[in-house]
């Protein structure tokens, strides 16, 4: 079964952890989701699929095995599965870059409008740990936690404004030819608004399939979001663009707030952990002074 398939991939040279991801590692999966399976290394080049196929050879009740690409896929019983591979050495200098406020938003096949070095994060967050002989995957999730402060801060002011540019450009359009174009600018903002979204709630952001389904569940989020977005892209689609403008500006006051109360509710933190050590001065202070 399953457990004997990542049994066998655990013993793979090199492999030092092994979990699942995707839907499942969020918690969202139905019954019959795949199974992404995620391989974890430290450095060095990736698994080769040539070995990854004569370990799942001899498991049981594995079929329809491929390798596209290196990209290894094959079915359990009812269920498919995917493996990926991932390299722990790169996510831990992921973390390293949130704490100081720093990622890089690139443009990336399957990603409309771009991914953020942050999911290296996120796979390793957002995940079921299978096989973690050497505690590897552990020590990175609680390093990983409590999310950066400074990420935070710097994916907030980065999106709000992406935001607003975007609103900015939908309110300039006027003809019904535009059609793409709205649409498209629709999106860009919903990513946007998506990612401020998870940066205000503290969650490392999930930018696959299934990223709504996890801001469905995060408490800080604009109203009615989903069935608003949903709104959104049906005014656009049906040429009402004025309808689709407004939408769009009141969500991005919605957007704003969320991020003034934010920083709000983080200054107040910090205000309360700064206060004991405070304290801890001052009674220093005092007990010098009465000798």
């Amino acid at each position: 079964g399953m457990d004997e398939l990542i049994r066998a991939l655990g013993r793979l040279d090199r492999v030092v952890g092994v979990g699942i991801g995707g839907s499942r590692g969020l918690r969202i999966a139905s019954e019959a989701s795949d199974f992404d399976l995620v391989l974890f290394r430290r450095g060095g080049e990736r698994v080769d699929a040539r070995e990854i196929l004569d370990a799942l050879r001899a498991c049981a009740g594995v079929c329809e095995l491929r390798d596209p690409a290196g990209f290894v896929s094959g079915r359990l019983g009812t269920h498919r599965f995917e493996i990926f591979q991932k390299d722990l050495l790169a996510i831990e200098r992921e973390i390293e870059q949130a704490r100081e406020g720093a990622f890089t938003w690139s443009i990336r096949q399957l990603f409309p409008h771009g991914d953020l070095s942050t999911g290296l994060i996120s796979h390793v967050v957002h995940l079921i740990v299978c096989s973690d002989p050497d505690g590897h995957l552990e020590r990175l999730r609680a390093a990983a936690t409590p999310f950066p402060v400074a990420l935070r801060a710097a994916l907030v002011d980065t999106f709000l404004q992406q935001a607003d540019i975007t609103v900015t450009h939908a309110a300039k359009i006027s003809r019904r030819l535009d059609l793409q174009y709205l649409v498209g600018l629709c999106s860009g903002f919903v990513f946007f608004a998506n990612l401020l979204v998870f940066a205000v709630n503290g969650v490392y952001p999930v930018l696959e399939k299934g990223g709504s389904l996890v801001i469905a569940r995060l408490p800080q989020r604009p109203a009615h979001y989903e069935q608003r977005i949903a709104q959104l892209f049906s005014c656009a689609a049906a040429g009402d663009y004025p309808a689709a403008v407004a939408m769009l500006e009141t969500l991005l006051g919605e957007l704003r707030f969320l991020a003034v109360e934010g920083r709000r509710a983080l200054a107040a933190d910090e205000s309360v952990r700064t206060r004991p050590n405070e304290a801890q001065r001052a009674g220093s202070g005092r007990g010098a002074g009465s000798g």
